[in-house]
């Protein structure tokens, strides 16, 4: 199937009947609002959203188009940040420094997290801010089943080759294991105004 952009019975030779006139918009839509989209938040119920992030700039644009979709949907956005200790042998005269190192990355993830909220999701949208020590893919996964989530939004780096085996894996993995659809973002992808 393939949406021209024009209404049901409008004659596609006449260009009075969409183009510029407006003939079919409701007194509500704004003129670049198509009918179709406007029914979307109806037919597709969304009412939590899940947004990882590792605060690289490419993380940015999935939460871009997480507060899109929140506003769109009327959704809640779960801001979520999940980071790796470093793992030490079985020497257990480590265990006060790994929770130093937790708390520190607790405090940094909390204080990034605020900064990045306030930078790109509106006052007007509801959410939370989460953090997570664990594997990434894993935690984002377990935090999604739950709260629920109805979607997953996340950024891809785009890596390949030894990059993509080394760094870019957990995008994937998610969608792999994920208990609600995964919208994943291409860094240079469209961008929301």
């Amino acid at each position: 199937m393939t949406i021209t952009g024009q209404p049901p019975g409008a004659d596609p030779d006449d260009p009075s009947e969409f183009s510029g006139a407006d003939k079919h918009r409701s007194p509500t839509q704004s003129p670049t609002t198509h009918p179709l989209i406007e029914m979307v938040p109806q037919l597709i119920h969304i009412h939590s959203i899940l947004a990882p992030t590792d605060f690289s700039p490419a993380s940015k644009k999935g939460i871009q188009y997480a507060a899109a979709f929140a506003r769109q949907f009327e959704a809640r956005i779960s801001l979520i940040h999940v980071y790796e200790l470093p793992f030490y042998a079985a020497d257990l005269s480590f265990t006060p420094i790994t929770s130093k190192l937790e708390k520190l990355a607790e405090a940094t993830s909390r204080k990034r997290l605020e900064e990045l909220a306030g930078e790109f999701i509106p006052e007007n949208i509801k959410g939370q801010l989460l953090w997570r020590a664990g594997k990434p893919f894993e935690q984002i996964c377990r935090i999604a089943r739950e709260l629920s989530s109805d979607l997953i939004i996340l950024n891809t780096h785009g890596y390949t080759g030894l990059k993509h085996v080394l760094m870019g894996s957990t995008p994937e993995r998610v969608v792999r294991h994920a208990p609600c659809p995964v919208l994943s973002v291409c860094v240079s992808e469209h961008e929301f105004n």
